[in-house]
């Protein structure tokens, strides 16, 4: 009997540090491979100017960057003498609602000193504010960050793209949607200086 009773829990306890020496194992691997993401950023193919890029939800193509006093599009320099950095962009709404998340697909990255991180979007076919994009309609947009009092303007502007992928059932609620946003490509244009034309 105390054989057997010694034999079991030799294997209990056996069996124990199998599974804790498994789960330290995982945890030690999950743990290294986000740690190595961390350091190694993702090499993200290059987006040339002018050129169109499917990015799942959206359909866009980054055009120039300039160095503007205007905080608007048709709007007269602003009366602090405050520097705006504008962003010409085409964008279509490839999904078939009328959606406002526009604001998600572009970082400046690296971060510009005294740029605010919320930009506004204009559309620049009536000049008017940005507020959702119709499915199917391609507009050009223009995308305006104010720059800090003081701070210098970047030389050049590294843009990185977010996209995502269509499903027609989700794994939670068996609904179609957009999922898996990730960086899909970057764009680096040069900052002019000048004003923007309307």
């Amino acid at each position: 009997m105390i054989v057997s009773w010694l034999a079991g829990l030799r294997q209990a306890v056996s069996s124990k540090l199998t599974i804790g020496i498994g789960g330290l194992l995982a945890l030690a691997i999950t743990s290294g491979q986000s740690l190595l993401e961390a350091l190694e950023p993702p090499v993200l193919p290059a987006l040339a100017a002018g050129a169109p890029l499917d990015a799942g939800r959206w359909r866009i193509a980054l055009h120039e960057a300039r160095l503007t006093p205007q905080s608007r599009p048709d709007g007269p320099p602003a009366p602090d003498g405050a520097q705006f950095l504008a962003l010409d962009l085409d964008i279509a709404n490839r999904s078939s609602e009328t959606d406002n998340t526009f604001a998600r697909i572009l970082t400046v990255d690296p971060p510009v000193d005294g740029l605010q991180p919320n930009p506004t979007f204009w559309l620049m076919r009536d000049k008017a504010m940005l507020s959702a994009l119709q499915p199917g309609l391609p507009e050009r947009v223009r995308v305006i960050w104010r720059l800090a009092p003081g701070a210098k303007p970047p030389e050049r502007l590294r843009l990185v793209v977010a996209g995502e992928t269509f499903k027609p059932r989700d794994n939670l609620l068996a609904a179609p949607g957009w999922f898996n946003r990730k960086l899909i490509a970057a764009a680096t244009l040069p900052v002019t200086r000048g004003e923007v034309k309307p």
